[in-house]
C-alpha cells in the first residue's frame, strides 16, 4: 500500500510575458523530479529569475533557479541537505524548460 504524496509546488517567475501554461508546465516537471523526495518535502517555492547576464543577442531566455522547502519535523541540517539536493533537480529542470 502506497500513501498518497502531496507536494506543493509554487512556480514565481521574474518574467512577465509567462504563461499559465508554462508555469504549469514547469510546475509538473518539477513534482516530477523531486518524487524520490516527496515524502520528505511538504512544499517547494520556485523563483525562476532572468539571468542579468545574458546577451541582448540570445533568442531563449536563461533562467536561474531558487527555491524555498518546507519541511515537517526535521531540524535545519536535515532541511539545508534536502533542499540543496531538490535544487540540485530543480535547477536542472528549469534549465531544460525554459
Amino acid at each position: 500500500m502506497t500513501a498518497e504524496q502531496n507536494i506543493w509546488v509554487d512556480v514565481f517567475s521574474s518574467h512577465s510575458d509567462s504563461t499559465e501554461a508554462e508555469d504549469s508546465y514547469v510546475d509538473a516537471q518539477i513534482t516530477l523530479m523531486l518524487g524520490r523526495y516527496a515524502s520528505q518535502i511538504d512544499r517547494v517555492e520556485v523563483y525562476l529569475l532572468a539571468d542579468e547576464t545574458q546577451t541582448q543577442t540570445q533568442t531563449q531566455p536563461q533562467f536561474q533557479c531558487t527555491i524555498g522547502v518546507g519541511l515537517k519535523g526535521y531540524n535545519a541540517v536535515e532541511a539545508n541537505e534536502v533542499a540543496s539536493k531538490a535544487s540540485d533537480a530543480i535547477n536542472a529542470c528549469a534549465h531544460r524548460t525554459m
